[in-house]
């Protein structure tokens, strides 16, 4: 029998409805691989083992009396800018060690409805601005398939506790590609839903227009399960017209990455869809930029005044960031949205003709916590949030050295359901999904 880690969400439940594995054990075992194994990691910041544990008693007496929810039993993490009672919503931020949640945000309350188990919380780049999660104030999150290079970010606390086992599934947050680059560079599944869709009461927000709350897991149809149990899903028609961008090609990628996106595409002709390269009035380049000037202007209005009265609570790196969204004149703020329209028009005129649009997540593999991060990381995924639409992310193969690279499948506004269907498929036939070696 696989090992309790091994089955994610929804095999995890079923052995629990069979009787197979206690509700009780899964979380013991998950609490132990935490105590073995994240000295290594470093993805959680704070633990609540005892609330877990009352969690876990209260699942198996809910299987017992027969009245089990939908994720009864399965143990879970949060990322540190989301809302969890008795926890600090750190935000990665040094200054707000002692800022402990007096109630769960508004998507843990109903996860833990569903019956999750919460274990804690976890890592990320600090104020979720940048991509690395080298945290200067609660280290820096290893990936667990390269221990000393990055999980990405700035979810990479989560990423990286759903690709060691440490979680069932993880909630991230994406503003640019927050959720699916630490998929893509820790070899995990990872979804931004569509703008809205997730209630986002109790998270510490970077970019309101950009900012989205979404599940990591170690499949497609565990993702499926965690966002069925974050938000009211419509039905949606199937997905059998995907588009490819033209604009791609202006960005470098490495080897693998092409290789993995060149490969989806054929097997999603495979599948029977309909294939076609659009061209659109996307500088991907600037794009990002633009996106990141909407996020440094709005973390100096919302953190400034945290950074004056607490300067030693902020970063070199970060107080940088504000400075820069400081400087940033009335000129420049409707330039750069003028570019994030113009995108979110191209984005959702294509998505007219098309069902999804299929890219790489992240033009690269995860690189050393010690080299520059490369500018580009959020070249492909930072459209899905400027046009509020969703995006799945899963992986798509391997460096020759062993890393895990990803595509993404973007979909219509409200079209979860068919996106993670078409993305179930397109994985199964992909089959690139790998544990780490040193984690299974």
């Amino acid at each position: 029998m696989a090992k309790i880690h091994e089955l994610g969400v929804v095999r995890l439940r079923e052995a629990f409805a069979a009787g197979r594995v206690s509700v009780v054990a899964a979380t013991e075992h998950y609490l132990a691989r935490i105590a073995a194994l994240d000295g290594r990691i470093g993805a959680y910041t704070g633990l609540d083992a005892v609330g877990a544990r009352a969690a876990a008693a209260e699942s198996a007496a809910r299987f017992e009396a027969g009245t089990a929810r939908a994720l009864e039993g399965v143990p879970i993490a949060v990322k540190g800018n989301i809302d969890v009672a008795g926890l600090a919503t750190h935000g990665g931020i040094g200054a707000r060690r002692q800022a402990i949640a007096g109630a769960d945000a508004a998507v843990v309350a109903r996860l833990r409805a569903a019956g999750a188990v919460v274990l804690g919380n976890l890592n990320l780049h600090e104020a979720a601005l940048g991509a690395t999660t080298n945290n200067a104030f609660f280290g820096a999150t290893q990936n667990p398939h390269r221990p000393g290079f990055t999980p990405g970010g700035s979810s990479g606390g989560s990423g990286a506790a759903v690709a060691a086992g440490l979680c069932a599934a993880a909630l991230g947050t994406d503003t640019l590609g927050s959720v699916r680059i630490p998929a893509a560079y820790c070899g995990v599944y990872g979804l931004k839903p569509t703008a809205g869709l997730v209630n986002d009461a109790g998270l510490l927000f970077l970019a309101e227009r950009l900012d989205t709350v979404g599940p990591l897991a170690r499949s497609a149809e565990d993702v499926a399960a965690m966002i069925e149990a974050m938000a009211a899903l419509d039905g949606s028609p199937p997905v059998n017209r995907v588009a490819m961008l033209d604009s791609t090609d202006a960005v470098d990628m490495h080897p693998a990455v092409a290789a993995g996106y060149a490969l989806a595409a054929d097997l999603l002709r495979g599948l029977g869809c309909e294939v076609t390269v659009h061209h659109v009035a996307i500088d991907a380049h600037r794009v990002r930029l633009a996106g990141f000037i909407e996020a440094a202007r709005e973390a100096d209005a919302r953190f400034g005044a945290a950074m004056a009265a607490d300067p030693e609570g902020f970063s070199p790196a970060f107080k940088s960031y504000l400075a820069f969204g400081r400087n940033i004149d009335a000129r420049g703020v409707a330039d750069g949205r003028a570019v994030l329209d113009a995108a979110a028009t191209e984005v959702r005129g294509v998505l007219q003709a098309a069902d999804a649009i299929l890219l790489p997540t992240a033009p690269q593999p995860a690189f050393a916590h010690a080299s520059e991060a490369p500018v580009s990381q959020a070249d492909f995924t930072a459209l899905a949030n400027i046009a509020g639409v969703p995006a799945f992310a899963m992986p798509s193969g391997w460096t020759s050295d062993g890393l895990p690279v990803g595509v993404q499948l973007m979909g219509r506004a409200g079209g979860e359901r068919a996106l993670l269907a078409l993305g179930g498929a397109l994985d199964r036939t992909l089959n690139a999904y790998r544990p780490p070696i040193d984690f299974a």
